[in-house]
């Protein structure tokens, strides 16, 4: 499923193992910095599981009303229920379990959709998992996460105190998980999680690809450019001559072998500056401007500056004294980037 997705992970085959394990037991977080392919990850997981994915995106403003639901006004002027993101997701949940029960006792299958025979179930990612002040949002639900033992879960149901009477209490199925991603570099951004949230998920951290050196193109870099490759057809094939994979790394073989060396240069850093994990993301974002250009005409050396000063450079925004100077040493090949990151460190200057 990786190689389908075009994605390429550190010490892949343990980090798959990790993940899965995780999931075996519990609910999991995975956290790394941008771009390092974490959403795509939990998707990949959930399909392998058989599982349907309910994703949504957590933001400052979350409170226990997002989380597990409330009254909410309505069109008559009344006060109707409704549920967060996990409640949600945990009725959904139920409702496999209640369809793959009831069609096991009748003998048959009694799905409505060759969909819902795919699905043994639904789970919840919730992406920026930090973003919100997750602590206070997510703080009722701790007996019921703290184990997905049946046992537990039959002690512990979630209380619905906005539902209606006969409806205010609904059981997790031991089938349901939570898979959260973060991103673990830009603390200024984020909030803390703690210690007692932390023991109900289990983190895997999931970074870059070990730098591939100057010789031939990485299994990422390779990846990268038939992700953006395959972009650019789909997008825009019926209006560009797109040329193929093939003939596109020969014509942009040196471009793409500078953004190779650039992108493990960040990554390793010198003897003074410490590396800064960009990721696989950002990578295809460059290649993704570099292909278009190309195609529309553009010089491919050219093309490939704009793509990092667009595009990389204003990531930079947290990077120390020291990691700026080395990443000027880096561009020093490519003025547009050059220029792109003295402004990022003096946008007052001329």
């Amino acid at each position: 499923m990786l190689d389908d997705r075009h994605v390429v992970l550190p010490d892949a085959e343990s980090l798959v193992r990790r993940c899965v394990t995780a999931l075996l037991v519990g609910h999991l977080v995975l956290q790394g910095p941008p771009g390092t392919g974490k959403t795509t990850l939990a998707r990949i997981l959930a399909e392998a599981f058989e599982v349907r994915l309910l994703e949504s995106t957590a933001t400052s403003d979350w409170s226990p009303f997002h989380v597990v639901g409330g009254l909410r006004p309505a069109s008559d002027n009344t006060l109707q229920p409704s549920y967060g993101k996990v409640t949600d997701a945990v009725h959904k949940c139920a409702l496999h379990v209640r369809t793959d029960v009831t069609a096991e006792a009748e003998g048959g299958d009694d799905r409505s959709s060759a969909q819902a025979q795919r699905w043994q179930g639904s789970w919840l990612l919730i992406d920026e998992f930090n973003r919100a002040d997750i602590d206070k949002a997510i703080g009722s639900l701790y007996t019921v996460l703290s184990s997905c033992d049946p046992e537990n879960l039959k002690r512990s149901p979630i209380d619905l105190w906005f539902e209606t009477e006969g409806r205010q209490q609904i059981w997790v199925p031991s089938r349901f998980r939570i898979i959260a991603a973060m991103n673990d570099l830009d603390t200024s951004f984020v909030n803390p999680i703690s210690q007692g949230l932390t023991r109900r998920f289990q983190f895997i951290t999931v970074g870059t690809p070990v730098p591939a050196g100057t010789d031939g193109t990485s299994a990422e870099t390779q990846s990268s450019l038939e992700r953006a490759h395959q972009w650019l057809s789909t997008t825009y094939g019926a209006v560009l001559s797109v040329a193929t994979l093939a003939d596109t790394h020969d014509q942009l073989a040196e471009q793409i072998t500078l953004l190779q060396n650039v992108i493990a240069g960040f990554r390793l850093g010198n003897e003074t500056a410490a590396g800064w994990p960009i990721g696989t993301a950002q990578i295809v974002d460059v290649f993704r401007v570099l292909l278009l250009q190309t195609a529309a005409g553009a010089a491919a050396q050219e093309a490939l500056d704009w793509g990092i000063a667009d595009r990389v450079v204003p990531q930079m925004g947290q990077l120390d004294d020291l990691q700026l100077e080395f990443a000027h040493q880096l561009l020093a090949d490519l003025p547009q980037s050059q220029a792109a990151l003295t402004h990022l460190v003096n946008p007052h200057g001329v």
